[in-house]
């Protein structure tokens, strides 16, 4: 299946509100979008993985991607909350978000570059996922991409073939400019082992001119492993 335009959005829960969040979002607020909104392919929602230490868990990051069936419905992200079908469940949100909810963001994202190779079976986010996220200096942007596109990615994807499938976005109307990255691995050990192989001995070299090109040109960066807790349809 082709990559397709996204909303994503992320946040963190009180840990003791988690199991009263995750309920009412799970059970009654996304099923309730995806049946009030045509435009929508697919929901899912992830959490943070490799979580240690009590700081970070207070501060878990989930994820829920709403996949659009067109790329032109990226144009009523905002309207999709405000329709009469879904006002009462986004109004009981708008309360989570105010007294439990943490670091909230809201971006819709257009396809940009996709890895030839494929999962064999299930959607696309099914599984484990690497999502990297960067914001870059204007002038070296488009430089970097095409460098990370066409060089450093299509040989990680083949030193590295515990990745089932690689995706990339990129933001839309969003100043800065956000990039994402999205890998895709079978399983949780699959992609802990995916990690490991990024720093093998034989990409010493291709992980320094990685850094080399990154660090000059990047504004802001981050990585974050994450599994699916939720999918609708299945």
């Amino acid at each position: 299946m082709e990559a397709n335009a996204m909303m994503l959005i992320t946040l963190s829960v009180a840990p003791e509100k988690e199991g009263e969040f995750n309920e009412f979002y799970h059970h009654r607020f996304l099923p309730r979008m995806l049946a009030v909104a045509p435009e929508l392919l697919s929901i899912r929602r992830y959490e943070e993985l490799n979580i240690s230490g009590s700081l970070r868990w207070y501060n878990k990051q989930y994820v829920t991607i709403y996949e659009f069936k067109h790329l032109e419905s990226i144009a009523k992200s905002d309207e999709l909350f405000q329709r009469s079908g879904v006002k009462d469940l986004v109004t009981e949100f708008q309360s989570w978000k105010t007294n439990d909810l943490k670091n909230f963001s809201r971006i819709s994202y257009k396809p940009r570059w996709e890895h030839t190779r494929r999962a064999v079976d299930g959607h696309f986010g099914s599984r484990p996922l690497l999502i990297w996220a960067h914001e870059m200096k204007p002038e070296m942007d488009q430089l970097f991409q095409e460098w990370y596109e066409e060089k450093y990615l299509p040989l990680q994807l083949a030193d590295i073939p515990g990745w089932c499938a690689c995706r990339r976005y990129s933001s839309v109307n969003r100043d800065p400019l956000r990039h994402l990255t999205i890998f895709e691995a079978q399983d949780e050990s699959t992609l802990s082992q995916c990690l490991k192989d990024l720093r093998a001995l034989h990409r010493v070299a291709q992980n320094r001119e990685w850094k080399r090109r990154l660090e000059p040109a990047v504004n802001w960066h981050d990585a974050t492993s994450f599994r699916c807790i939720f999918r609708m349809p299945g």
